[in-house]
């Protein structure tokens, strides 16, 4: 269900000391890297950024745009090279959204080096996950599903009803997980199963 214009905007970066997802927004004729903010705490380095590509880390030029007030997690940088062809266009917005319904998240979880590659830089496949929307206001999501670490700063995706067009809603900004035992047919526990409840922030062109 996800679309091309959605998967090639999604990708791996680190600043040297954490690891997490981005994804670029087209306004004004302008590429914008959006992620969370404590993928990249420090923002005085950003010339330490870097993206996963053709299997490995190599440098990436960004400039600091700016960063969401308060406890919100999201940090805005543009790159100096442009990393999604503007022809795959997207738009960035939650118009359309409706409580309780489906959306997608996509990014990199545990440091996983998927094998599929896409486009001329060779940029990885993100995985993809699902939540339903529990709660939202004017600038925050509350979403139910799963989640793993390395999912920060992926963006939240959903499609508007009876149409095939898929938007960028928020930014995956943080969540709370709860661990509950799961167990075999002798009632000893074999796993844990992670409840998620992520706290994404509205995305927008305003």
């Amino acid at each position: 269900m996800i679309t091309a214009n959605i998967i090639h905007r999604v990708f791996r970066i680190t600043d040297g000391a954490t690891s997490g997802t981005a994804f670029t927004i087209d306004v004004d004729a302008r590429q914008y890297l959006i992620t969370a903010k404590h993928v990249v705490p420090d923002l005085t380095v950003a010339a330490r950024l870097q993206i996963f590509s053709s299997g490995t880390w190599t440098p990436l030029s960004a400039d600091f745009v700016g960063a969401a007030s308060g406890d919100a997690d999201v940090t805005v940088l543009s790159a100096r090279r442009q990393l999604t062809d503007p022809k795959l266009p997207v738009t960035p917005s939650m118009d359309g959204l409706i409580y309780s319904q489906d959306v997608f998240i996509l990014g990199f979880p545990y440091d996983v080096e998927p094998n599929l590659l896409f486009g001329d830089g060779g940029f990885p496949m993100p995985f993809v996950r699902k939540a339903i929307v529990a709660a939202m206001d004017r600038n925050t999501l509350i979403l139910d599903g799963h989640n793993n670490p390395g999912f920060s700063g992926s963006p939240v995706c959903f499609f508007r009803p009876n149409e095939r067009d898929v938007r960028i809603a928020g930014v995956v900004s943080g969540y709370q997980a709860v661990s509950e035992p799961v167990y075999d047919q002798a009632g000893s526990p074999t796993s844990i199963l992670i409840y998620v409840q992520y706290r994404a922030r509205c995305c927008s062109r305003h």
